[in-house]
């Protein structure tokens, strides 16, 4: 009997703990849940006062009752500018006379003074460069190809036949250094192929400075085209054969230097070089 009541009470005594810890935890929800909703509100007037300050703030003003607005009194507001507009007038004002560097915020803002800058930039300098190289061109020109017609000697006498006047004259007429090239290199291969007479020989002779300057005209603007490799100039051989023959031999080997200079052959197997040992050997024996 008395281990049935003992029994009895241990279950009681259970209950009654179980129930202290309940009502615990339903005590410690109770101030988790109050906490949480202090919290929420707390945010929540927080947040609302900005706004409600903004709200506020974007309100237009009041019109006291004291001050009636009448029509002179509009016309005096629209006549005398207010202090923020004579303000921003004076700011505008210096930023145009004193133009100051500025970001890109500031670069928006100010759309009169950064088109005014634009605007006035100096012009790009393409233009001075392509003058300048048009001038170095002009100036590496020969005088006799600049832009104006040969001046061959006139050919007087019985001994120039009408072909070769004919020459002559197509020679003069030519318009651009390539035609002119051409035609005096004709007038040249007639004298050399008639040096025998001492009038052809002495005429074409004469023209060594003048088809010298033309070739280098010609040969600049083939470098130019990337076409000189395939240039040939016959020329060369036949003037220093003439000026031999005339027994101008240092004008001669000039001419010869300056096809190797330029890389040309004579069509000999010595080439310019064994043309100049043959000159040299004729002025040796002429002297």
């Amino acid at each position: 009997m008395f281990a049935h009541h003992q029994q009895g009470g241990r279950l009681m005594l259970l209950k009654i703990i179980l129930i202290v810890i309940l009502v615990a935890i339903a005590w410690y929800l109770y101030k988790r849940t109050q906490a949480v909703a202090k919290q929420e509100l707390h945010k929540s007037s927080s947040s609302t006062q900005p706004s409600q300050t903004t709200s506020s703030a974007d309100l237009p003003p009041k019109v006291e009752p004291s001050q009636p607005v009448t029509a002179s009194t509009a016309k005096a507001s629209q006549a005398a500018p207010s202090v923020d507009q004579v303000t921003e007038t004076s700011e505008t004002t210096a930023e145009q006379v004193n133009p100051v560097e500025v970001n890109d915020v500031d670069a928006k803002e100010a759309d009169v003074t950064v088109p005014k800058v634009e605007a006035e930039s100096p012009p790009l300098e393409p233009e001075p460069q392509k003058a300048a190289t048009t001038d170095k061109a002009v100036a590496n020109t020969p005088k006799d190809t600049q832009s104006h017609l040969l001046s061959l000697p006139t050919v007087k006498g019985d001994w120039a036949s009408d072909s070769f006047a004919q020459l002559v004259n197509t020679a003069n007429v030519a318009n651009d250094p390539q035609s002119q090239h051409d035609a005096l290199a004709s007038v040249i291969n007639h004298c050399y192929k008639m040096r025998k007479q001492n009038d052809y020989c002495q005429y074409g002779a004469k023209l060594e400075l003048t088809y010298l300057d033309l070739f280098r005209a010609v040969y600049q603007q083939q470098v130019a085209h990337d076409d000189a490799s395939d240039l040939k100039a016959p020329a060369f051989m036949q003037l220093s054969t003439l000026l031999n023959d005339t027994g101008q031999f240092e004008k001669a080997i000039s001419v010869c230097q300056q096809a190797i200079e330029y890389q040309l052959t004579d069509g000999t197997v010595t080439g310019f070089e064994g043309r100049i040992n043959r000159i040299e050997k004729a002025k040796a024996k002429a002297s």
